[in-house]
């Protein structure tokens, strides 16, 4: 059964909503998955892409939102942050034959931001929550792939 792309997106809010307004979560029933890292803002970036493309992804999207917001607002002083946009060509398509406006949700992002001098904390979507709410069981198992994948990125930086 296909789900419409406007029910994807008010799953997805509420979903994000409930799941940041609960304090009781553990990081398991979270949209994410999180590690601090020891290293340089750089250094930690190239190691998060050598890493992704061991597991199978490519990085198809990068965007620096610390650039983009303090060349655009006046008075903003933002810490570098970076979103990485990571695929799977095989796991897009599969989801893609399961669900066509599966595409709201890729690719699957990851976020790379500098904590302090010498610590940068690495972040990265958890697939597996955020299918769950479209009650497809094929995409369920495809995303806990992804999901597995994501961890062992963060396990391996």
């Amino acid at each position: 059964m296909k789900t419409g792309i406007f029910t994807i997106m008010a799953f997805l809010l509420l979903g994000l909503s409930s799941c940041e307004n609960s304090q009781k979560k553990n990081t398991s029933d979270k949209y994410y998955f999180s590690k601090m890292v020891e290293g340089d803002f750089e250094e930690v970036t190239t190691k998060v892409k050598t890493t992704l493309k061991e597991e199978g992804f490519s990085v198809i999207t990068e965007i620096d939102m610390a650039e983009t917001l303090n060349g655009k607002i006046e008075d903003a002083s933002m810490q570098p942050y970076r979103i990485l946009g990571a695929c799977n060509a095989q796991y897009a398509y599969t989801t893609i034959q399961q669900e066509e406006n599966i595409g709201v949700f890729l690719p699957c992002k990851l976020i790379i931001k500098k904590a302090d001098d010498n610590k940068t904390e690495v972040i990265a979507v958890n697939p597996e929550n955020l299918m769950k709410m479209l009650g497809n069981d094929e995409l369920n198992s495809i995303a806990a792939e992804v999901s597995d994948k994501f961890k062992n990125v963060l396990k391996k930086l």
